[in-house]
């Protein structure tokens, strides 16, 4: 069973899970949150040795800054537990820079879409305030699609050089820090999230290492970071505050 599947099926069994808790509740209450703000990301520090090159090339990835805009809806909501389910869309850029010399750089234009399901700790047990900090701890996937333009420049050996490479789609677990702001009795409120999101840094189907010195190889594992901070809108429906 590859590695894609493995988080596919995780994945989809922590969303169940919690989906079963979150539609008993349905009837009770709902609050929708449209979301707009910005991401950034950590880079990756990666060398290219043999049988690949002889001497050891050094290179890094990263992703750019960018604005992701999304969407939040909460199913339950009683005392300090809340649960949601997220998802937003960011347009972005894959650098991967050659830092030995010749220094070169190919970017690579992609859609970051994030999704999954976060349950929100309430420092105060008390639905009816109008300020309601929180804390947040969930789990997902995100999907790093590239677009054509992008796969086209890749196959070319003189823009891209990157044969073989493809969309990651990977688990990712987000924690974070917020605020809820609701005026009394009303039916909106606002929002504002800093958020992080951990995960294994994309392969984009590129062999870590290969024995094949003729291979196109990206042995930039580990970890990759997310930070997100947002503001937006709630919309609360069939509330019984």
């Amino acid at each position: 069973m590859n590695r894609r599947l493995k988080n596919l099926i995780v994945t989809f069994v922590c969303l169940l899970a919690f989906s079963s808790v979150a539609h008993a509740q349905l009837k009770d209450n709902i609050e929708v949150n449209l979301f707009g703000g910005g991401s950034i990301y950590s880079r990756k520090k990666f060398e290219i040795g043999f049988p690949q090159s002889a001497i050891p090339i050094q290179e890094t990835f990263k992703l750019s800054r960018a604005v992701r805009g999304g969407l939040r809806v909460g199913v339950f909501d009683r005392g300090h537990w809340s649960q949601e389910f997220f998802y937003s869309y960011e347009p972005n850029t894959a650098h991967f820079v050659r830092v030995s010399a010749p220094s070169t750089s190919v970017d690579l234009r992609l859609r970051v879409h994030n999704y999954g399901i976060t349950g929100l700790y309430y420092f105060q047990d008390n639905e009816s305030q109008s300020i309601r900090p929180f804390v947040s701890i969930g789990v997902g996937g995100t999907l790093y699609r590239l677009t054509q333009e992008a796969e086209s420049i890749a196959r070319d050996p003189l823009r891209g050089n990157l044969p073989g490479i493809k969309n990651s789609h990977l688990l990712a677990l987000n924690y974070g820090v917020g605020v809820k702001v609701r005026p009394s009795s009303s039916w909106i409120g606002f929002r504002v999230d800093v958020r992080g999101f951990l995960g294994p840094n994309p392969s984009f189907r590129l062999p870590r290492q290969s024995d094949d010195p003729n291979a196109i190889v990206f042995p930039a594992g580990g970890a990759i970071h997310n930070g997100e901070a947002s503001a937006g809108v709630i919309f609360y429906f069939f509330n019984r505050r």
